[in-house]
């Protein structure tokens, strides 16, 4: 059975790069089976939407590419404990802030929840 509601978060920072990739490598499988996941960005994974996250190019052109075909947010509380505003994020990723209630209830809306 394949999922129809693929949630994926992001929760390792730009230092755990391998977990990174795996998480936009299994949004990209979904996205390519016409079910685009929601993913989100929280805690430590909040820095890898800042600028210059990645030394290496390739997995920041890979995360643009799922963004462009994928919902992309990032929880408003990781962003507040890094006093980190929405403008001090890669812009072409178009991020959308979501509460806390907000996630959950996204989550709740999930047939699945993958984390990274």
């Amino acid at each position: 059975m394949l999922v129809e509601n693929l949630m994926i978060i992001i929760k390792s920072g730009p230092e755990a790069e391998s977990r990174v990739v795996e998480g936009l490598r299994l949004s990209a499988a979904m996205v390519g089976m016409d079910k685009p996941p929601v993913i989100v960005f929280l805690d430590e994974g909040v820095e890898c939407l800042r600028p210059g996250a990645f030394s290496n190019p390739s997995i920041l052109d890979f995360l643009q590419a799922v963004a462009d075909l994928a919902d992309v947010y990032v929880l408003s509380k990781s962003l507040e404990q890094r006093r980190l505003d929405t403008d001090e994020l890669k812009p072409d990723l178009q991020v959308t802030p979501v509460s806390l209630d907000g996630l959950v209830e996204m989550m709740v809306e999930s047939h699945c929840v993958a984390t990274f």
